[in-house]
C-alpha cells in the first residue's frame, strides 16, 4: 500500500534557497536539482523505509541528491504518511535543527 508525501513548509523553503544559490550559477542546472530532489522525495510513496535512519535521531531518515543535498525525512507509518521535513546542503558544516513536532521522537 502507498503512502502519502508531504512536503513541509521549512522543506519547501530550504528548497527555494538552494535552487535559488545553484541558479546564480546554472539556471538549468537549478531546475534540475530542484527536480531531481522533488522526485526522490515523492518515490518515498512506495517503501519510504529505503534509505538509512540518522544515526543521532532515530525517529528520522534521509536520502541524498547530487552528492551534497542531504533530505531529511520521517514516517508516520500508521497514517502511511511520509513528511519531508529539510532538505540540507552537506557542504554548510552541521546538519540543520529539525523539529519533529507532533510525533515528538
Amino acid at each position: 500500500m502507498d503512502y502519502k508525501v508531504e512536503f513541509t513548509e521549512s522543506f519547501l523553503a530550504d528548497l527555494e534557497q538552494i535552487v535559488r544559490n545553484v541558479a546564480e550559477v546554472d539556471s538549468r542546472a537549478a531546475k534540475k536539482l530542484g527536480e531531481a530532489i522533488i522526485c526522490r522525495g515523492e518515490a518515498l510513496a512506495f517503501f519510504p523505509e529505503r534509505h538509512p535512519r540518522v544515526r543521532q535521531r532515530p525517529g528520522l531518515r534521509r536520502y541524498i541528491v547530487a552528492t551534497h543535498y542531504k533530505v531529511f525525512y520521517r514516517l508516520q507509518s500508521e497514517a502511511r504518511v511520509v513528511e519531508i521535513l529539510r532538505c540540507w546542503d552537506g557542504r554548510r558544516g552541521t546538519d540543520p535543527t529539525i523539529s519533529l513536532g507532533r510525533l515528538g521522537n
